[in-house]
């Protein structure tokens, strides 16, 4: 078991899109992937964070004990999925949603159908938030599988 808490700066990302200026105090940021481990030994990363990547959400998941971890607080590991080891090529499906009440963003993170505690944060200005996802770094060529993304900003969210 990987006993040591990740940090970003160890995978491998891949920006898949970004958001207009969040500037609406009432708004809500939602991002949908599913990602596809390319091996059980080897954690993945799923995020949305602003510009300079110490505001947001994310969360690294490591296949073999479903250990998930929060990567951008320093908040270390926030629960186990109750279904792992999760299988190589096996869609992971992972929905982060923030929603803005002025300055504080209130969080959700979601992984395999499951809910996780995380962090709140507060940000000042029109935040421009950028989702990625990714692995850990190694020699191998293996690339990460991701479909079905979605990347939404509500203005005004349906329910608080």
């Amino acid at each position: 078991m990987k006993s040591l808490i990740p940090d970003l700066e160890q995978f491998q990302l891949e920006e898949l899109g970004q958001t207009p200026a969040v500037d609406n105090p009432n708004a809500e940021v939602s991002f949908k992937v599913d990602i596809e481990p390319c091996r059980v030994t080897r954690r993945i990363v799923v995020g949305i964070l602003d510009e300079s990547r110490k505001r947001g959400i994310s969360i690294a998941i490591y296949p073999a004990t479903g250990e998930v971890c929060d990567v951008t607080n320093g908040g270390g590991v926030i629960g186990y999925l109750s279904q792992a080891p999760l299988n190589p090529g096996v869609p992971v499906g992972c929905d982060l949603t923030l929603y803005r009440f002025g300055k504080n963003f209130v969080c959700s993170v979601r992984v395999f159908g499951e809910i996780f505690l995380y962090p709140a944060f507060s940000m000042d200005g029109n935040a421009r938030l950028t989702a990625f996802v990714g692995q850990e770094k190694s020699d191998g060529n293996e690339s990460l599988s991701w479909s079905r993304l979605r990347l939404d900003v509500l203005e005004q969210p349906v329910a608080a």
